[in-house]
Parts: structure tokens; sequence; C-alpha cells
């Protein structure tokens, strides 16, 4: 049960994902901005590989999730706790629940990549009274759940590098949101964390 679990996440995430891509694609937005404001050559990096990263870390979840054989380093759990795979699944779930309300909250200011050209106000409602970066704190808590649900190698790299990665975008657009708005993105920074 918790294997498809998993993989309904993964199917609501990859929905919530593309359908709003493509709506937004739809009224001539261009959502995928990866690696265009970038300009260290770590942050174009960085930028490029987290849609490959992210495809292949999905596959790697299904073939989890379907018991298909690995070698055995690959896939063999560190533990087997049964709780703790129920708690990774919730995390995952909470997640999705932030990822859905940041969205809505975004309405057409959802990026993916750091858009130093879009024109939209700053986001200050829903969600984002209560942290300033929801989707990436949706990023982190659901790469930590899959983490928790199957505890290997790969998961447990993956999850730590996403999470040192996420921090690293979350400084640039934090310096580039300062540029834009000055004054009141500071206020806000001040009035809302960073995470939770």
């Amino acid at each position: 049960m918790i294997d498809i679990l998993v993989i309904i996440s993964l199917l609501l995430f990859y929905g919530l994902f593309i359908g709003r891509t493509v709506l937004l694609y739809k009224w001539g937005i261009k959502v995928v901005v990866i690696g265009v404001s970038a300009k260290k050559f770590a942050e174009k990096i960085l930028e490029k590989i987290l849609l490959p990263v992210l495809a292949l870390w999905s596959i790697f979840v299904i073939i989890t999730a379907c018991h298909l054989e690995l070698p055995g380093i690959i896939s063999h759990n560190l533990v087997n706790i049964l709780w703790l795979k129920y708690l990774g699944l919730t995390i995952c779930y909470a997640g999705l629940i932030i990822f859905l309300l940041a969205l809505l909250a975004m309405g057409k200011s959802w990026r993916i990549g750091l858009d130093e050209t879009n024109t939209n106000e700053l986001v200050t409602t829903g969600i984002f009274k209560h942290t300033r970066n929801p989707i990436f704190v949706f990023l982190d808590l659901y790469f930590l759940g899959i983490m928790l649900i199957y505890p290997n190698i790969i998961f447990s790299l993956i999850a730590l590098g996403a999470v040192i990665g996420i921090h690293l975008q979350i400084l640039r657009e934090e310096a580039s949101l300062t540029k834009r708005f000055g004054e009141k993105y500071l206020k806000y920074k001040k009035a809302v964390r960073r995470y939770i």
C-alpha cells in the first residue's frame, strides 16, 4: 500500500507541475527559465542539472516502488522501520499540499528557474504569509519523505544534495528579489521566515 501511495504522490506532483506549466504557456508565459539569469558557472550547472536529476530520481522512485531488481547496494535499505515509512509518506503529502497552495498563491508568477525579467508583483499572500519559499519547502519535504520511505544510499545522497542545492538557489533568489523589490522585500523578509 505504501508503494502505491508513493506512485500516486509522484503522479500528483507531476500533474500539478506539468498542468501549471502548460496552463501558463497557454497564457503566453515562459515558465521554464532555467539558467537564463545564472551568472556563475556553478549556478548554471546547478540549474541545468535540476530537471534531468529530477527525472532520473523519479524513475528510481518508480523502480523502487515497483520492487524491480537493482544491484544490492543501490536498492538495499539502510533501515526497515514501518513507522518511518509512514512518517515519510505523511511528509510527502504535506509537501504536496504546500506545493498546491503555493501554485494557487503565485498565480501567473510561477517560474522554474530565476527569472529577473518577471514583472509581476511580490507574492506575500496565502501560504507566502507563512514561508517565503513554499515550493522549495515542498521539494525539501518531498525528497526527505521519499528518503524515509526508501532509506537507501541513492535516496539519502540525492536528498542531501537536493537540500543543499535548494538552499543555494534560495540565496540566489533572495539576492535577486532584494535587488528588484528593495525595501518592500526586506520588510517581507523580516516578517516571514525563509522556510517555516
